[in-house]
């Protein structure tokens, strides 16, 4: 469409201003998938463009129960834009890879809690930076609820200014239940908190908790989510605020 005049525009506009807002509200309702496979893509270019940028050749597999690119997206800004000293994540993997990579150049400590021997030593193999540890589970008693949780005796979590919440295995009901009990360690106002795959109504059973928990303490927090393929949700607060915004 080109024109020179707003008479010449006339109808183009009135066809916009009409028949925009159906065909948004059809791609978000209707055509949905189609609409967060484009989003998928989009993350995916920045990714490679920013790992080419940051000098990272390790290669990313980006498919199947991995790492989707909107979360490896939110990461490697997290890591290149905010103050981020100590990061915990529960389920080690693709993401485990990349947050080894950046560790080498914005120099933060990264520590990988899986519970599974045999993909923990197979990850932890290929870091240079980041600590795999094996964390087996062990119930705790957490909001009133028995879960699974990587065994606090492995790694106390004290420190942590980021919570990265991508396992273990999936449960339909309070899935990951057990990331509540490092919440409650994280102390500094300045945090943030990722739940990877928070379209899964498990997932957000714990998150609904996590942001009571947040409430009942009385710590401020923004918090939003990001959606392509998978859904992440992101709670930060103080020096981390920025990245609801990403």
């Amino acid at each position: 469409m080109q024109a020179r005049s707003h008479r010449a525009l006339r109808a183009a506009l009135a066809e916009m201003r009409w028949l925009n807002r159906p065909l948004e509200w059809w791609a978000k309702n209707v055509a949905v998938g189609a609409m967060l496979n484009g989003r998928e893509l989009v993350y995916q270019n920045i990714v490679h463009r920013d790992l080419a940028r940051l000098g990272i050749d390790r290669p990313i597999h980006a498919v199947g129960s991995a790492a989707n690119y909107s979360y490896l997206y939110l990461l490697i800004r997290s890591c290149t834009e905010l103050p981020v000293r100590r990061v915990l994540e529960l389920g080690c993997g693709q993401s485990t890879l990349l947050l080894d990579a950046l560790a080498e150049r914005a120099d933060f400590e990264v520590v990988s809690l899986e519970h599974e021997a045999e993909w923990a030593e197979r990850i932890g193999a290929q870091c240079r930076r980041a600590r795999v540890l094996e964390a087996p589970l062990v119930e705790r008693r957490i909001a009133d609820r028995d879960s699974p949780v990587h065994d606090p005796d492995v790694h106390d979590g004290q420190g942590v200014d980021v919570l990265l919440v991508d396992g273990p295995q999936k449960s339909k009901r309070r899935s990951r239940w057990g990331a509540l009990h490092w919440l409650e360690g994280m102390n500094s106002d300045d945090f943030l908190i990722i739940f990877d795959d928070a379209e899964r109504r498990g997932e957000l059973d714990t998150i609904e908790q996590a942001v009571k928990q947040l409430d009942a303490r009385g710590i401020a927090y923004t918090a939003t989510r990001l959606r392509s393929v998978k859904t992440q949700f992101v709670i930060a607060g103080g020096a981390m605020t920025p990245a609801v915004h990403f």
